[in-house]
């Protein structure tokens, strides 16, 4: 009886579209690896489509990863409020993407990754200023510089 019920609460739909999806990133990236006239094509679609790839494949992982922590035992309950912060970082996300038009795309996602870090529980004020220069800085100028994409940016 119980490996019944494991057995139609697994995620299939999830994981074969997934599967499908990861599949359909790699036969782009092979043709266009096999048509490419040079370096540059396939230097422009190859690294997006093992990005994509990675990430669907991290997304599977993580749908199997659920069911499997929803039929294991398990020695204490979710409380009520499992969503709440879920929630809470999608609100926080649609706040970055609204804002970055008005406080710039530099001071934006600054923020964003501080508000993040708190919002995960940390609470030490200097990792959360040093974590979030440490990584907004590089990512703004990285599009800037050298990738050339042009952001409204406040700062830099």
């Amino acid at each position: 009886m119980e490996t019944s019920k494991r057995w139609h609460t697994f995620p299939w739909g999830n994981v074969l579209f997934s599967m499908s999806l990861a599949a359909v990133f790699g036969y782009y990236a092979h043709g266009v690896h096999a048509a490419a006239r040079g370096v540059t094509d396939w230097l422009l679609i190859l690294p997006a489509a093992g990005i994509g790839i990675t990430a669907l494949l991290a997304i599977t992982g993580a749908k199997v990863i659920d069911w499997y922590r929803q039929v294991a035992p398990v020695s204490h309950h979710a409380s009520d409020d499992s969503a709440r912060p879920a929630l809470l970082f999608m609100g926080l996300l649609a706040l970055y993407v609204l804002s970055i038009l008005i406080i710039g795309f530099d001071l934006g996602s600054f923020l964003f990754l501080c508000l993040a870090l708190y919002l995960q529980g940390e609470r030490r004020w200097w990792v959360i200023i040093c974590f979030g220069l440490l990584v907004s800085v590089p990512i703004v100028v990285l599009f800037i510089e050298l990738l050339g994409v042009r952001l409204p940016t406040l700062l830099l």
